[in-house]
């Protein structure tokens, strides 16, 4: 009888593999898992049962407020600038700008603008290409406006966005 080593024996590789073929997919996967970020959904939504949807209070609030802004952006010294109308209420001291990158979190920045007189004033680095979002709003959040842009659009208006 001609026995051949346990190396040899296609059943064992098959019995042995499997496991060791699923353990290394689990190592995979844990790896992926920790090193991975999963983006925050943002506080304008609210959630019904299963179902997620957007909240548009702050979009409604700013439309009841009257509010405009004509966002320029200088590639050339690094500014960034808004002017900001309100027909109804005081315009706050700061305004945030999240720029929000279509594909890529990593290039998401938020920038407070100081100004007074509805001109606000800050700078950026440059942006690199691609759709941009845009979102201003004051620091307590009670309204914002939104807008989007492709690449460095020198100017972008923004008006209210109920829908």
């Amino acid at each position: 009888m001609n026995k051949s080593p346990w190396y040899r024996e296609p059943l064992m590789w098959f019995v042995v593999g499997l496991p060791a073929t699923v353990v290394a997919a689990g190592l995979v996967t844990l790896f992926l898992a920790a090193h991975g970020s999963d983006d925050v959904v943002r506080d304008d939504f609210r959630k019904e049962g299963l179902a997620i949807y957007a909240d548009p209070a702050r979009d409604a609030a700013a439309a009841a407020a009257g509010a405009r802004a004509m966002l320029v952006i200088n590639a050339a010294d690094s500014r960034m600038q808004v002017a900001v109308t309100l027909e109804q209420g005081a315009l706050p001291p700061a305004l945030l700008v999240l720029l929000s990158h279509a594909t890529r979190a990593e290039f998401d920045r938020m920038i407070t603008l100081r100004g007074t007189d509805g001109r606000y004033e800050g700078s950026i680095e440059a942006l690199p290409p691609g759709r941009w979002y845009v979102e201003i709003t004051p620091p307590d959040r009670s309204w914002r406006l939104r807008g989007d842009f492709r690449d460095s659009a020198a100017a972008l208006q923004l008006e209210p966005g109920v829908s």
